[in-house]
């Protein structure tokens, strides 16, 4: 009987750990849903928007009832009739501040002739209007008009402190034109790399898509505007591009740094647009210049920026560049064409000051220049 008794005792105290037991690893379970990941996407989702524009387009059509009628007279008889064609578009955008602006890539609403909505994921739907775009930063900002107090909103980050390998969460509405729905997705990924360069052809020449974050986290059509947010919630990046062969995604994904994104957002706000910088001067490149030339003026480089004209009263007249310097570098960076210094000059603002290393016979100079706005 005794022996019998100690069985049960020690079943029933087996039952407990093992009840015991089962309910740790489900408070380890339910844990680990919560992570960091969930929590960052909670905060950051609900001020995620779905803009939804449209274009027209003009196309020459026949009427179907009457193509094989007026084909009986030949081509030169037809009647063809003109009408316009609504195109689709779709992009995502966030709302970051309590004045309710909404920032966005330009080219989600480049080419629009109007937008049809924009839609919070609780199916609320937000009457806006433009407040300016920027086409080189590829960056516009909305503004919601009306009682903005009851809207979410994001907090932004500093992208400047990225590290490689920590979390990012694309969010966005992709093909969100095929799901009708305003509920936006989520991808997930890491930093692979910062202050990346895309060759000056894409955007062709047009957008200044330097000093980007790539990531792995899957960016697709309609993803364009949504926030790259960090494990905290916060944005660091505005989802831009990717680099495919395919048009899907590969694992090449592009996002503007929210520090660059601030500063455009706020001259577009504060202006209505983004106020063109400029250095004042223009060249052509060493390397495609005639070497007599050259020669002749003395110049001593193989490499380099020519300065062919320096526009009086401006800042680089002011710190002393002549035609016939040749320009090394800005702000640590080589140049070797206009192009390089054009972009440069875009990724800088008025009142930024820019350091030179300039080639001047077989002397090297180092000048100091704060832009100013651009004139003609």
């Amino acid at each position: 009987m005794r022996t019998v008794m100690r069985l049960l005792v020690s079943g029933i105290v087996g039952i407990q750990a093992l009840g015991a037991g089962t309910a740790w690893a489900q408070s380890d379970i339910d844990a680990s849903r919560n992570n960091a990941i969930v929590r960052a996407i909670e905060l950051a989702a609900p001020a995620v928007v779905t803009i939804s524009v449209v274009s027209y387009q003009r196309e020459t059509v026949l009427e179907p009832l009457f193509e094989d009628f007026w084909g009986l007279f030949g081509p030169p008889l037809a009647r063809p009739r003109v009408r316009q064609r609504a195109v689709e578009g779709i992009g995502s955008g966030f709302i970051y501040d309590d004045a309710g602006h909404i920032l966005t890539n330009y080219h989600v609403l480049q080419g629009a002739d109007a937008i049809v909505s924009v839609t919070l994921p609780d199916r609320r739907r937000l009457e806006v209007e433009v407040v300016g775009g920027d086409e080189r930063s590829d960056i516009a900002v909305l503004r919601v008009k009306g009682d903005t107090s009851s809207l979410p909103r994001v907090a932004l980050g500093d992208s400047d402190g990225l590290r490689l390998g920590e979390w990012v969460i694309a969010i966005g509405n992709p093909f969100g034109m095929l799901m009708r729905d305003s509920q936006p997705s989520v991808s997930v990924g890491v930093v692979s790399a910062v202050h990346r360069k895309v060759s000056r052809t894409i955007g062709n020449g047009e957008r200044l898509y330097q000093d980007l974050i790539q990531t792995d986290a899957a960016i697709n059509p309609g993803n364009s505007g949504g926030p790259l947010v960090d494990a905290r919630g916060r944005v660091v990046g505005i989802n831009t591009m990717i680099f495919s062969n395919s048009g899907g995604y590969q694992g090449l994904g592009f996002a503007l740094p929210i520090n660059r994104v601030k500063r455009v957002a706020d001259e577009l706000i504060r202006y209505g647009r983004r106020r063109d910088p400029w250095f004042g001067f223009r060249g052509q490149s060493v390397a495609e210049t005639d070497p007599y030339t050259l020669s002749q003026i003395g110049v001593s480089v193989d490499t380099g920026v020519l300065v062919t004209e320096v526009v009086r009263d401006t800042p680089a007249a002011k710190a002393g560049l002549q035609p016939g310097d040749v320009v090394l570098a800005i702000n640590g960076e080589v140049v070797e064409h206009p192009l390089d210094v054009d972009f440069i000059n875009w990724a800088l603002f008025v009142g930024d000051t820019a350091e030179f290393d300039v080639a001047r016979g077989s002397k090297t100079l180092r000048m100091k220049l704060r832009l100013e706005e651009y004139r003609e």
